[in-house]
């Protein structure tokens, strides 16, 4: 029993810690420069292809690995054919892997093992270190499904299991429950199909039982993911939904075919696998694979189609639109200068998709998926900036960290507003505090709106405007929370603590819009108030030339 335990144990622990180590080390290799030859490299349906099925066999988790797709899609790196051949190169990538992990390459494994761990921890090859903790969680992944896999063997021997088994019969529908919702737990189907290999490899379970635990781990992947993609919207959902309708698909088309094969004899997958010359374990992993590669075939070819019907069922959202940046790109790094002030006009956009929250509160709306969106402008941004020091060393350093300085206050700021409109969204239909939530909601969304405007046109006059409307609210919210909180009907615990939030939050925005203006005003000295020379410069020189801006809300 304790070896038993063991074996699951540290397998999948060593499997979740090497996944974990390897992508946290691609991510300090995902330069810029990675970036831009991923979207170069993404634009053929097979190259894209390629990129997933390599993203796959690292990842070993679908969930994962559409939920980064999701990212880059929202970010405009990749358009959405390329996702959907992202997505599908991902589920060869696993089963490519499970059929690795069923030949004895443990060896193999406890060597690069090694050699990679050693490498990591030498000064002399410091700057190859996150190259060698890649390697180093990829070989922990690989052990980790080995160990999996020969925690099998302990298992047939435990009478307990047996007995169990001998109760269930050779019941398949259980092997697909059971097995969806370990996918559904772990989220991983190679790590479950594998296990199930080894069960199968020392006849615990029949290839039959085997095989439903496979079908029934391609039920759990999608499962997982139609729950975690169920605040999604637009083309996010889209290739969400992409992958679970591959795998509700086989489910469809494979069951029936080993129900037709075990009770009418008519030769299908399992007649297919056990014909070839392969072992057991290799021709359990075979199943996995073609599983992969027959929709590849069929739906590789016919990506604009099933692009067209995703965005018929779910069409493309304004959130989508919100997400993408609109003056930062890859290929917008040219020289210095320009890219400075690229970065600061995305950053006063930024600002400006802050006022959109209040347009939620008033439309009783979810906040979730717009935060979202603003996390993304604010995630591509950060690193735009963050690469501009490797296209151009010790140049616009100082400018640079002025709008990194900058990019800290929109974080805490988008942060801080999220929160307050959540709260104030979970006050919505309470008649008592109508008139709290509202006059919040409009007297802080003014103040953002005078600043967007400010920041549009950059009109003297509306810039004195926003600063005379921002200052100390700590004296205006103290008297506020009392009014409420000691009014004369008793208040429920948790609407008092969403006051204390709410009001609270106010005086932290205001703090926080003060520090923006007096960073970004560029009539006070640019230098001073470390707005980037080139930015201000521009901003004063065509204050006049450009006809005033429109006021317009930034909303969803």
């Amino acid at each position: 029993m304790t070896e038993l335990l063991g074996g699951i144990l540290g397998g999948l622990g060593l499997f979740f810690f090497g996944m974990w180590l390897l992508t946290e080390n691609l991510k300090k290799l995902a330069s810029r420069r990675l970036r831009r030859m991923a979207q170069r490299w993404t634009a053929s349906r097979f190259t894209a292809l390629a990129w997933g099925a390599l993203a796959g066999s690292i990842t070993q988790n679908m969930t994962a690995l559409t939920f980064i797709v999701v990212s880059f899609l929202r970010s405009g790196l990749i358009a959405t054919r390329s996702a959907l051949a992202i997505v599908l190169g991902g589920a060869t990538g696993i089963a490519l892997l499970v059929m690795i992990v069923t030949f004895d390459i443990k060896t193999a494994a406890l060597f690069v093992l090694g050699l990679a761990g050693i490498a990591a921890v030498s000064e002399r090859l410091s700057k190859y270190r996150s190259i060698s903790a890649s390697l180093f969680g990829g070989a922990m992944l690989v052990l980790g499904l080995v160990l999996l896999k020969e925690a099998a063997a302990p298992l047939a021997e435990a009478p307990w299991f047996r007995q169990m088994m001998t109760g269930t019969g050779d019941s398949l529908v259980l092997a697909f429950l059971v097995s969806a919702a370990l996918t559904f737990i772990v989220q991983s189907s190679g790590a479950v199909s594998v296990f199930a290999i080894g069960l199968a490899s020392v006849h615990v379970v029949s290839v039959d039982q085997a095989l439903m635990i496979m079908y029934g781990s391609f039920f759990g992947s999608g499962a997982i993911m139609y729950v975690l993609s169920a605040g999604l919207t637009g083309r996010s959902r889209q290739i969400a939904m992409y992958h679970v309708a591959n795998n509700a698909l086989l489910c469809v088309v494979l069951i029936p075919l080993l129900y037709a094969e075990i009770y009418l004899g008519i030769p299908s997958t399992k007649a297919m696998i056990l014909a070839t010359d392969l072992d057991l374990p290799q021709q359990l992993a075979l199943v996995i694979v073609v599983a992969a590669l027959l929709p590849m075939a069929i739906l590789l070819p016919t990506l604009g189609v099933s692009a067209r019907i995703l965005e018929r069922l779910w069409p493309t959202s304004q959130i989508d639109a919100l997400s993408r940046t609109r003056y930062i790109h890859d290929n917008a790094t040219v020289d210095v200068e320009t890219s400075l002030m690229l970065a600061d006009l995305e950053q006063r956009r930024a600002f400006g998709m802050l006022s959109g929250y209040f347009d939620l509160v008033r439309k009783d709306e979810r906040v979730e998926p717009y935060r979202e969106a603003s996390r993304v402008v604010l995630s591509e941004i950060d690193g735009f900036l963050s690469g501009l020091p490797v296209l151009h060393p010790l140049q616009g350093v100082e400018d640079r960290n002025v709008l990194l300085s900058r990019q800290m206050l929109l974080y805490w700021l988008e942060d801080t507003v999220a929160e307050m409109c959540t709260a104030l969204a979970g006050l919505a239909g309470r008649a008592d505090l109508e008139e709290f939530r509202m006059s919040v909601c409009e007297g802080v969304d003014s103040v953002f709106l005078a600043l967007a405007h400010a920041m549009e046109d950059g009109d003297r006059m509306d810039w004195d405007l926003a600063v005379r409307l921002l200052g100390d609210r700590g004296v205006l919210m103290r008297r506020t929370r009392a009014k409420y909180l000691e009014a004369v009907a008793p208040m429920r615990s948790s609407d008092s603590t969403a006051i204390i939030r709410i009001t609270g939050a106010v005086e932290e925005i205001f703090v926080l819009m003060t520090r923006l203006v007096e960073d970004m005003d560029p009539y006070s000295d640019a230098q001073a108030r470390g707005a980037p020379p080139i930015v201000a410069a521009v901003q004063i020189r065509d204050q006049r030339a450009t006809p005033p801006i429109s006021r317009k809300r930034a909303g969803p």
